[in-house]
């Protein structure tokens, strides 16, 4: 483990302990935020290691950017680790299998797997090929698209008609409340965490307006489970494990603007390789060829991972990758730099679908986008279903393509997305 006082900067060896950080150390969260790939990239060149600790958030703190470190921190079930945004996000998203660790986290996680099985997905089909085909139907191609927007519009409905059973042909003025109260939730992880007034406003703080939208849209929750008696709500509530507090909360997580910002982030990714003009046979070949479509995903989750990572606090010293990391630290893991360790994936920044030609199970978990064994996404299924239905569809009707000259670089935080409204021009593709 490489630390800012060590002169040279070598990593220690396998098995050291990552050691006392001084106090005068400076902390790095600025430099973090500003720019987390570049803080990374510099620091693994600097320290020669994928793993190296510096202070953040004021603590002690070791970067875990390789892809076995990852996969040690994501599968101690809490045993020696717990998570270090629950307080904070807690507040945000109330008690949910987001934020539950260990042993619970585990049990909550085979129940709600009752939901989003093979079977279960197929009766939510329906609804996907509704909405999907009814937007694409809508859209207007006679100027250019920002597909990021499409995309994250079209999967808030998919969600809020699956998990809250309602019909924005019918609702639409709900659409508009319930959309603008998520847009002011999600603010909320990315805001100073305070709930007060901003002296010499009056005005509240984003995050206290980000608590209030959660109560607004909880009361919508409440009421869409008296008045509808049909759908994902009832089957959640047939979960004996489940008490109403945390069914509300787990509708909350599932129709929040978390899961339409990671889907479309995904969606828009692969839209951004296949847009390119020297790419744009890939589009076909997607259609013609379901195991390339499938290679394209993959490396799509691989090179653009929707979120760039998490934190957890050390409670009792624990081996990550061959270094004792001690208790009272905190970790930092990154997806994105794990997908990118060269002693995994060869010519790591290179976008590469063919890499998964003929690919494993094995190889394949090593990949960390949908979380890894007690930690996954227990909707994994679905997500694959809205996506891949998506993009069948849009293909089929449409060959998309870059507008050119556009501004194609990343920001990671607080979801990988283009940095400006990336558009795309769209030409209905013959029968």
């Amino acid at each position: 483990m490489a630390s800012a006082q060590d002169e040279p900067k070598k990593p220690l060896p396998p098995g050291s302990s990552v050691g006392r950080l001084l106090g005068f150390l400076s902390d790095k969260s600025y430099d973090f935020y500003k720019n987390p790939v570049q803080f990374f990239e510099k620091n693994a060149v600097d320290f020669k290691s994928r793993i190296f600790q510096s202070r953040f958030l004021l603590k002690p703190t070791v970067f875990v950017g390789s892809n076995h470190g990852l996969a040690d921190v994501l599968s101690d079930g809490g045993e020696f680790t717990e998570l270090g945004y629950k307080t904070f996000m807690g507040q945000i998203y109330g008690d949910n299998i987001l934020f539950t660790d260990g042993k619970p986290a585990e049990e909550l996680r085979d129940a709600l797997s009752q939901l989003f099985t093979d079977d279960c997905v197929k009766t939510y089909q329906q609804t996907i090929d509704r909405i999907v085909e009814k937007e694409i139907l809508n859209l207007d191609i006679s100027k250019p698209v920002c597909l990021y927007e499409f995309y994250k519009k079209m999967v808030t409905e998919i969600c809020l008609s699956l998990f809250l059973g309602l019909d924005f042909e019918d609702t639409s003025d709900v659409y508009d409340t319930i959309t603008s109260l998520t847009t002011t939730h999600w603010h909320g992880i990315i805001s100073v965490p305070l709930a007060l007034k901003i002296p010499g406003t009056g005005k509240e703080s984003t995050f206290k307006q980000a608590l209030q939208a959660k109560d607004k849209l909880l009361e919508v929750i409440k009421e869409r489970r008296g008045t509808s008696k049909k759908g994902f709500h009832q089957k959640l509530e047939e979960i004996h494990e489940l008490d109403e507090e945390a069914i509300n909360n787990h509708l909350l997580l599932f129709t929040s603007a978390l899961v339409p910002k990671a889907l479309a982030s995904l969606l828009t990714s692969f839209s951004l390789e296949v847009g390119q003009h020297n790419k744009v046979s890939w589009q076909k070949m997607c259609l013609l060829d379901e195991e390339f479509m499938d290679q394209m995903l993959l490396e799509v989750q691989r090179y653009y991972p929707p979120f760039l990572g998490g934190r957890r606090v050390v409670t009792k010293n624990f081996e990550v990758d061959g270094y004792t990391i001690p208790a009272g630290h905190a970790i930092v893991y990154l997806t994105f730099a794990a997908h990118r360790d060269p002693s995994i994936f060869e010519n790591p920044n290179q976008f590469y679908p063919g890499r998964w030609k003929n690919s494993t199970s094995d190889t394949q978990k090593k990949l960390f986008c949908f979380g890894y064994l007690s930690r996954g996404c227990v909707g994994e299924r679905l997500v694959w279903a809205i996506i891949k239905t998506i993009l069948t569809s849009l293909l089929k009707k449409f060959e998309l393509s870059l507008v050119d000259n556009q501004d194609l670089s990343y920001k990671w935080l607080p979801v990988s997305r283009p940095k400006t409204d990336v558009l795309f021009k769209f030409t209905t593709r013959p029968p």
